[in-house]
């Protein structure tokens, strides 16, 4: 794979307008990341009344995140599967194909920084879950987010080893 492919998703981040999308970058150099996420659609009345949190309904390890690819282990399926990466200007995706539909797990932001070797990084970043048939989440990765069903399950993404 030629060198511009592999520099420009991190060029593109990097060089991005939003203040969070410079360490969206981050996700990409942390090498595994652990993702947990709740059913936001699906939640009780009772839960609401006493202000407990949805139970997480989905856990998943990215393993060796790179600007093109990872790995995924998920919680409701047995065994590693690949998953292609696309990072924007916006976004960090990591797309699952499954048959003719996609598992889209879309980074948004970065909600906690630490400071490491003395760089401020992002340890966590917040994050939306959607399985949908819109294959062309591989082509247009921001595009496809923005018609992501209204039911995706929300959460968050942290590196598996924070120092």
């Amino acid at each position: 794979m030629s060198l511009r492919r592999r520099v420009l998703p991190l060029l593109l981040v990097a060089c991005a307008t939003p203040s969070h999308a410079g360490q969206l970058g981050d996700a990409l150099t942390q090498g595994d990341l652990i993702c947990e996420f709740r059913e936001g659609w699906r939640r009780s009345l009772i839960a609401d009344l006493i202000g407990e949190p949805d139970p997480v309904a989905l856990l998943l390890v990215y393993e060796r995140v790179t600007p093109e690819h990872a790995a995924v282990l998920s919680s409701k399926t047995p065994g590693r599967k690949p998953v292609a990466v696309r990072a924007t200007a916006e976004h960090v995706h990591f797309i699952e194909r499954v048959g003719p539909s996609v598992r889209v797990t879309t980074l948004t932001g970065c909600a906690r920084t630490k400071w490491k070797d003395g760089v401020e990084t992002c340890v966590r970043f917040p994050a939306r879950h959607a399985w949908h048939f819109d294959r062309r989440a591989l082509l247009e990765p921001d595009a496809a987010f923005a018609r992501q069903p209204s039911g995706a399950s929300v959460g968050a993404c942290e590196p598996w080893y924070l120092d």
